[in-house]
């Protein structure tokens, strides 16, 4: 476990009501709610994010992360990919932000060269592992998230957890 460092978990966009909505202003909501959050996890010391990265969550604070270092050569970001070809098919606009964003990162680490059953949570578990506080953002209906936050639990982790109330987020 590394001191001052922070795992990064989300459920996937098809478990929130706008998807892959990206201007549906709830999603935009949870974005900044998330990025606020980020910034007060750096305001209290924290200066390494361990990032598991996908098409939702991961790559939204993957890309803030990224944006927050271009000020502050103390941050890290770490993304955890959980398998090599995972954006193969998604929209090219998607995989383009997916590669700048590794890119930009302090280190990539691929957790299988192809897909397993098991390469998803495993990423998250190795995410829980690495970090000392666990900032959650899960949505509806997620089936990984809740192993990962219970094994967060038995490590005695802290836990931050942003379980939004879709409806208050709604503008």
């Amino acid at each position: 476990m590394r001191e001052k460092c922070c795992a990064i978990l989300g459920s996937p966009p098809v478990t929130f009501p706008w998807g892959y909505d990206e201007e549906d202003p709830a999603c935009a909501a949870l974005r900044l709610l998330l990025l606020n959050r980020i910034t007060l996890l750096r305001a209290q010391s924290v200066t390494d994010f361990y990032v598991v990265l996908d098409a939702g969550m991961g790559l939204y604070a993957a890309e803030s992360i990224a944006q927050l270092r271009v000020n502050d050569k103390a941050l890290r970001l770490i993304c955890a990919v959980p398998w090599e070809g995972q954006a193969t098919k998604w929209t090219p606009e998607l995989r383009e932000r997916y590669f700048n964003v590794q890119a930009a990162c302090s280190e990539v680490l691929t957790v299988s060269p192809v897909r397993t059953a098991n390469c998803e949570i495993t990423a998250m578990l190795n995410a829980v592992d690495m970090a000392d506080t666990v900032l959650a953002v899960s949505g509806e209906g997620d089936a990984l998230l809740p192993v990962a936050l219970r094994y967060a639990k038995r490590l005695d982790r802290r836990i931050v957890q942003l379980d939004p109330d879709m409806e208050k987020l709604r503008v």
